[in-house]
């Protein structure tokens, strides 16, 4: 995440505006590229998702591809996270180190550039997807009918590939221009934390560009989300109680608040400093180190989605199980009453319990 820089002026991801000193850089960027929070806490961040998220969502994405046979829309929803997780995560390295050297990246033009575009294409695709898998409960839940029309396997490999094909259409940008950028003042090259000027053409572009970017990727998702799952909750409510399936219907609900809740922890705090980043800067107050630690926060939904979307499942837990019975790990599979969000329109279309047995 970064800033536009000119001869008079650069933007950051967030459209960062300042005013350039001698050499062309202020010394408010200075004093960003130099703050403990950039330069040691979300390293550290970083280096906790890593070190969690890249075994999880490998194991994950393995046994998804390879032992679940039948591929449900669900299934393939899933698929797809957990490869966005993973680009995601083992992107990390390389930022963990550049910002431990005080973000001096040493790595060259051309693997910032991919590095860059990796991160946030896998990123992005990661929210929109959740986003995705929470419409799809949704829509099981609350509308079965037509769930059972549009959500399809075919469906929904094809809003996987319009997903992927999003975000990586919005890192045109990065794609087409060198990202590194030497500070001389601070003898270190950066990243993608100070933008060349000609990147996006013009302020205003880079303003409109980094806006619809706030909204498509996290605004909008996160109310999409949250709206979601507050229906399948309050649908689960009101639909009669099923035989013997009290227990699983309130681990459902759990589980969905669960959901929405991490999602929330995560991207609202991004959301939210992105907006007020942009409005300190105008006034000549940077927000960029607390902005960038949010970035860090974003990263341990990667580590938290394989225990939220897979390993909390009934039939991965099952397919885990199998995977593991030549190591004598686990002993027989046997099924189980759990089930996940996605699962929880069995509750509302099962027979309803006779009120004289309760």
């Amino acid at each position: 995440m970064g800033a536009l820089i000119g001869n008079t002026s650069k933007v950051s991801e967030v459209s960062r505006m300042t005013i350039s000193v001698a050499h062309g850089v202020d010394n408010a960027t200075l004093k960003d590229l130099v703050n403990p929070l950039t330069t040691v806490v979300l390293p550290v961040i970083y280096l906790v998702g890593f070190v969690v998220s890249t075994p999880c969502n490998l194991l994950c994405f393995i046994l998804l591809c390879t032992c679940i046979k039948r591929k449900t829309s669900t299934i393939i929803f899933a698929i797809n996270l957990s490869l966005a997780d993973l680009l995601y995560s083992v992107s990390l390295p390389l930022q963990v180190s550049y910002l431990f050297l005080g973000h001096d990246w040493r790595f060259g033009a051309v693997a910032c550039g991919i590095t860059t575009v990796t991160f946030r294409c896998s990123m992005q695709c990661s929210i929109l997807i959740t986003c995705a898998i929470a419409m799809e409960r949704y829509l099981g839940v609350v509308h079965p009918i037509k769930s059972r029309h549009w959500c399809t396997p075919w469906r929904t490999g094809l809003v996987c590939l319009l997903i992927w094909g999003l975000a990586l259409a919005v890192q045109t940008p990065m794609m087409r221009h060198d990202l590194t950028l030497r500070v001389e003042e601070l003898n270190l090259t950066t990243c993608f934390d100070v933008i060349p000027r000609g990147t996006f053409g013009s302020r205003s572009l880079a303003y409109f560009y980094f806006g619809a970017v706030t909204l498509l990727f996290g605004a909008m998702p996160l109310v999409i989300l949250v709206a979601c799952y507050v229906a399948v909750t309050l649908e689960l409510r009101r639909s009669p109680p099923t035989c013997n399936e009290g227990q699983s219907r309130r681990y459902a609900m759990v589980m969905c608040a669960t959901a929405a809740v991490c999602f929330i922890l995560c991207y609202l705090p991004n959301v939210v400093l992105q907006f007020l980043h942009l409005a300190y800067r105008a006034s000549g107050i940077s927000l960029y180190p607390y902005y960038k630690l949010t970035l860090g926060i974003n990263s341990l939904i990667c580590s938290v989605d394989p225990f939220v979307y897979y390993l909390a499942s009934q039939e991965f837990r099952n397919t885990f199980q199998k995977a593991l019975r030549p190591f004598h790990c686990c002993s027989q599979c046997k099924r189980d009453t759990l089930y996940t969000p996605s699962e929880v329109v069995n509750f509302t279309n099962a027979p309803t319990c006779n009120s004289s047995k309760l």
